[in-house]
């Protein structure tokens, strides 16, 4: 048995990537009975798509996937279910930021396939969903009698948020890493990307991510570089000297 752990929200033919497994952990849990060679046939293939293969037993995976992987599903889409028509109008959407793109961001994945996987680790999604939700009815309690001072709980579990968010790997699965964010505002155009990357490619900045805020109702968005801290200020220099606003 194994399970590579890597997917998109979306499905079919035309959402398949080569490298979709490159770098990505690939659990697998042999069982008592399973035979050397079978692990090592399999082992193969996990190396084969370039993904990390981890041996665990069964039991742990179900565990930690539902951690990682099944449980935010259904947050995102607790989140998303509140945006039905019927619950908030459309006008209301004309506020949305990038953070509730973000968090909803993989509940536009196959139910049918997502109903199944949910309910072959039912279990164990259980009980990391209630947990969440013993969290979440402690902050709404604490919010629902909010005086002029910040909730003790809200605060508890911000910042319980902030050191999980600091835990999770970073870029190739390697330990997390501190990033300069650079702010450069684009114009909604064929090219502009690509003429913005070769110019950081230029200055010898490498983009360790990268992510675009469009700008409502207007033809420009806000391209979010992630870079080293040592590359924040010749990356500025660079996007200054190519004409694009940035924000220091």
């Amino acid at each position: 048995p194994g399970h590579p752990l890597a997917g998109r929200e979306r499905h079919g033919p035309a959402a398949a990537r080569a490298d979709l497994f490159l770098g990505r952990t690939w659990a697998l849990c042999p069982l008592p009975e399973t035979s050397p060679a079978a692990v090592e046939a399999v082992t193969a293939l996990v190396l084969a798509c370039g993904a990390d293969p981890v041996i665990t037993d069964p039991e742990t995976h179900d565990q930690w996937v539902a951690l990682v992987s099944h449980v935010p599903h259904l947050v995102a889409a607790a989140m998303a279910a509140r945006l039905a028509p019927s619950v908030v109008p459309a006008d209301a959407l004309r506020l949305a930021g990038q953070g509730l793109r973000d968090v909803t961001r993989i509940a536009a994945g196959d139910s049918a396939l997502w109903t199944q996987i949910l309910s072959a680790n039912a279990g164990p999604v259980a009980e990391v969903l209630a947990a969440v939700a013993v969290d979440l009815s402690a902050a709404a309690r604490a919010l629902a009698g909010v005086s002029a001072e910040t909730p003790a709980d809200v605060t508890d579990l911000l910042e319980r948020g902030q050191a999980g968010v600091a835990r999770i790997p970073g870029k190739h699965g390697g330990q997390p890493r501190n990033f300069t964010v650079v702010q450069v505002v684009i114009p909604d155009q064929p090219g502009e990307l690509a003429r913005l990357f070769n110019a950081a490619g230029a200055a010898g900045v490498n983009i360790e991510d990268v992510r675009i805020e469009h700008s409502p109702g207007l033809p420009v968005g806000v391209a979010e570089l992630s870079v080293r801290p040592d590359q924040a200020a010749a990356l500025l220099d660079a996007m200054e000297a190519g004409g694009w606003p940035v924000r220091r």
